[in-house]
């Protein structure tokens, strides 16, 4: 047996769901991302090596290199997003060969996706 929705009901569950679609993408997390924050909407700690961008346009980001992908460099390398500031946050690659060099001690110098990209020193310390 179907029921029957009224034009009512159907506007009503509608507009719910396209209300909560936009809110899907905050509650979600991602693998490598130093912007991902608690419960409480601190920023998450990094289990790793924590950078702050160079300034541009005003403002800096944070960059979290995790200490699994330092300890066990994916062959692929890593895709990282810095945090949220001034509305928008950037990716940043590290490649293999990268994260072996900064776990062996090494400097590795990186720059953002656009706009307005940012460099990170990473370094152990």
């Amino acid at each position: 047996m179907t029921t029957k929705l009224t034009r009512r009901e159907i506007l009503s569950q509608s507009t719910t769901l396209l209300l909560m679609v936009p809110l899907a993408p905050l509650a979600g997390c991602s693998s490598s991302s130093s912007g991902s924050t608690a419960d409480s909407g601190a920023p998450a700690p990094c289990d790793g090596i924590e950078d702050t961008s160079t300034v541009t346009n005003n403002h800096t980001h944070t960059l979290c290199t995790l200490t699994s992908d330092l300890e066990n460099p994916p062959a692929a390398g890593v895709d990282y997003t810095t945090s949220f500031n001034a509305g928008h946050s950037h990716t940043v690659t590290l490649t293999q060969a990268q994260l072996q060099s900064i776990e062996s001690g090494g400097s590795v110098t990186v720059t953002t996706s656009s706009p307005y990209p940012h460099n990170f020193t990473i370094s152990k310390m």
